[in-house]
Order: structure tokens, then C-alpha cells, then sequence
């Protein structure tokens, strides 16, 4: 039997709480800086002083997965166009980068996906703070 996906206490995910945010504003999916995003999860969550990893992480890769998808359905708009040469090359850069670290990722688990476990956990952060320095 499948697990069933979701939280165990019945509260939203973390990525579930982001995923209605950038939703209702996708052009918050492309953004250069995750801040407002942070600030507005630690405003809804009191009882945390600092923003965690994990909720850091999570945020980076459904960014990245919702680029992803984006670029799948071609309805991905870029910003690089309206930016100069000059400062476009390294987010370009990190961009094409990404893509390369998500295709990694798939074919690992299209090769075996419980062997390669490991390899695919640290693809995933490899990827993920890729995203997190494009967002800085």
C-alpha cells in the first residue's frame, strides 16, 4: 500500500504553506530574493525566532520545481532579457546549472532510485543551495 502524502498531525507543509503563496503570485516563482517570502513565514509562525534549514530548503526546491515546470509547459518568462549582458552571466550561469543538477536527479532515479538514495539526497541539496544563491 502507497504512503499517503501529507503531514501525520493533519497541519499544512511547509511547502503546501509556500505553494498557495507563489500560486497567488508567480512572479514571486523567478524572484532574485527569498527575504519577503522568510519574513512572511516567520511572521506567521511565532514561535520561531530565525527561520530554519529545512523550511529554507523546502523553499528552494519548490522554487525550483515550479521553475521546472514552467519551462515544461514553456509558459517560463525571462527577466535576463531586460538585464544587461554583464550582470546576466552568473544567474545564467546558476540557471543552466540547475537544470543539469535536475537531470541528474532524474536519471538516477530512473536507474534506481533506492540504490542510488544517497546520490540522489545529495543532488536534491546540491540543487537546493544552487537555488538559494541565485535567490541571495
Amino acid at each position: 500500500m502507497p504512503k499517503k502524502r501529507g503531514r501525520r498531525d493533519g497541519g499544512e507543509s511547509v511547502s503546501g504553506y509556500f505553494r498557495k503563496i507563489l500560486v497567488a503570485r508567480p512572479d514571486l516563482i523567478n524572484g532574485t530574493t527569498n527575504k519577503m517570502l522568510l519574513e512572511r513565514w516567520l511572521k506567521d509562525h511565532p514561535e520561531h525566532s530565525e527561520v530554519p534549514n529545512n523550511v529554507k530548503y523546502n523553499l528552494a526546491n519548490l522554487k525550483s520545481t515550479l521553475r521546472k515546470k514552467m519551462r515544461l509547459q514553456g509558459l517560463a518568462t525571462s527577466t535576463a532579457s531586460t538585464r544587461t549582458s554583464a550582470s546576466t552571466a552568473p544567474r545564467h550561469k546558476l540557471e543552466t546549472l540547475e537544470e543539469q543538477i535536475d537531470d541528474c536527479m532524474s536519471a538516477a532515479k530512473n536507474l534506481d532510485r533506492e540504490g542510488l538514495a544517497e546520490v540522489i539526497r545529495l543532488l536534491k541539496l546540491a540543487r537546493n543551495k544552487i537555488v538559494w544563491k541565485m535567490g541571495e
